[in-house]
């Protein structure tokens, strides 16, 4: 029997699919061909002896081989050829590189899919949760649930503390903090989602509007939305926004229930509350705050709540924020404590017209920074001052932004001790 040479296998070769290959694999596959050629010569000479096959049964059987060894090299390369693509289920999402497209650089180029910002995703939701009560990233509301379904749900929080009237547990993984007042009544859902520090001021006012409250505390700005007649959702920017910065980034929300924190056992309203506030003024004290001016010296509140979150110097005071709490010290240097402001949302929900009421005509008044300031002198030695977000319109729409219980005769001895 003929067999034939490499030159002409390399010749019908030429027959199959073009494929790129290297000299090495077309040397490989001929090896593989020849090899198969010889053995079947082998073969064929064994049957010869033994049967002699006619001469077309032989040239069939030998073109078989030759058919299936060259299409078993076929396969090879090409499956050498796939296996060099890229994997599509190891694409990063996005990308286009899995499937191919028009080529760069001739007018073809494929157009990424436009990104939506996350301010259109997530402030509609945001408004539409918070009208039931809710944030976004947990399934409980304000007012209707109870810490204790919290508790059986998600476990144990992995911290808990007091402030403003409100105890507060908190589940860092899940970027959530509850406030609940005695009752163990949700009042206050704060959500602190890394997706929410890519939205900005601006967008939340082109979305939102303007706010119905705007005020500045531990160098943040709070922007606080009254989306019912019950919830209030509070965005917390980080940054002063009278510093001129309209940029300013959201740190967190807060979706708010003023009336669960109102405890009526302790004030039947607001008028009371203020009353009680006047009292405690009278020793040198405040809402929310045990501490005193000119009683109390600032390294050993420090001893007691730890390091402040923010710290500031104006006119030789030292201001110390503690953002959580919603107080600010203010100390001379001979640490004595002058000057204790606190921003504790109970006071936040009380009209200039409520105080006006309670309290009656202030010692003096004054305008700055957009806010309107009372002061209530309430003994030869201390003051009461009221500072409201905005300085007009009627009463009835001007409320309180802080209240300071201040000791004029510490700030102007600063070595007072």
């Amino acid at each position: 029997m003929r067999f034939k040479t490499d030159e002409q296998l390399l010749e019908e070769m030429k027959g199959l699919p073009d494929m790129k290959m290297t000299e090495g694999k077309k040397q490989a596959i001929l090896s593989t061909i020849r090899s198969t050629d010889a053995h079947s010569r082998t073969q064929s000479e064994a049957v010869v002896s033994a049967r002699r096959f006619s001469g077309l049964g032989k040239g069939l059987a030998i073109c078989s081989v030759l058919a299936a060894t060259i299409w078993m090299g076929a396969t090879l390369i090409s499956n050498n050829q796939q296996s060099a693509l890229p994997d599509p289920t190891n694409q990063t999402p996005g990308s286009t590189s899995a499937s191919p497209g028009p080529e760069a650089g001739k007018g073809n180029a494929v157009n990424p899919a436009p990104v939506t910002p996350q301010s259109e995703q997530l402030l509609p939701l945001i408004r539409t949760e918070a009208e039931k009560g809710k944030g976004f990233t947990a399934p409980y509301t304000v007012e209707n649930t109870v810490f204790d379904q919290v508790e059986k749900d998600w476990g144990k929080p992995d911290y808990t503390d007091q402030a403003n009237g409100l105890t507060y547990s908190t589940y860092t993984k899940r970027g959530v903090v509850f406030g609940y007042n005695k009752g163990m009544q949700l009042v206050d859902i704060r959500t602190t989602d890394p997706r929410l520090h890519q939205i900005h001021l601006s967008e939340v006012e082109k979305a939102w509007g303007k706010p119905n409250r705007v005020s500045e505390f531990g160098n943040q700005t709070i922007y606080t939305y009254d989306v019912t007649s019950k919830y209030q959702v509070k965005f917390i920017f980080q940054g002063l926004k009278s510093a001129g910065d309209t940029n300013l980034v959201l740190v967190r929300y807060n979706v708010y229930y003023p009336q669960g924190n109102k405890n009526l056992m302790l004030y039947g309203s607001n008028i009371d509350m203020l009353q009680d506030l006047r009292e405690l003024a009278k020793n040198g004290q405040t809402l929310g705050s045990e501490y005193r001016v000119e009683k109390d010296v600032f390294d050993e509140i420090e001893k007691q709540i730890g390091k402040p979150d923010v710290v500031s110097y104006v006119n030789g005071l030292t201001y110390n924020t503690y953002q959580d709490r919603g107080l600010v010290f203010a100390f001379n240097k001979g640490m004595q404590v002058v000057d204790i402001r606190s921003y504790d949302p109970r006071l936040q929900a009380i009209t200039q017209a409520e105080v006006l009421q309670a309290l009656g005509k202030p010692t003096s008044t004054a305008t700055a920074a957009g806010q309107t300031i009372y002061t209530y002198k309430v003994t030869p030695d201390y003051e009461l001052k009221i500072v409201f977000s905005g300085t007009a319109g009627k009463p009835e729409s001007l409320y309180i932004d802080h209240v300071n219980i201040y000791y004029p005769r510490g700030t102007v001895n600063n070595m007072a001790g």
